[in-house]
């Protein structure tokens, strides 16, 4: 296997895995605004909820930064055939 092959194998494995761990992000995201809803009145139950909510975001953040640099790095580079496809899960 070349240079090439070892850089495609890698991009490759990048993408599937991205969409898994923004799918993680995303419930985490959904689980600190539940328990946000759920702990009205309690101020450290609010707080903590605020948290999860914000890493949620954060974590979405970076995994889009990354399929984007992927994508991008992929099409300038030419690996691949180049397409900035959406990040999904396949079943």
């Amino acid at each position: 296997m070349d240079l090439t092959g070892i850089i495609n194998l890698f991009i490759s494995l990048g993408l599937r895995i991205i969409p898994l761990l923004g799918a993680v992000a995303f419930l985490f995201f959904v689980w600190g605004v539940a328990r946000f809803i759920k702990a009205a009145g309690s101020e450290k139950e609010v707080k903590d909820s605020k948290n999860i909510i914000i890493w949620g975001l954060i974590g979405l953040f970076v995994m889009m930064s990354v399929w984007g640099i992927i994508s991008f790095m992929r099409s300038e580079f030419d690996f691949g055939d180049g397409s900035f496809g959406i990040p999904q899960i396949h079943f």
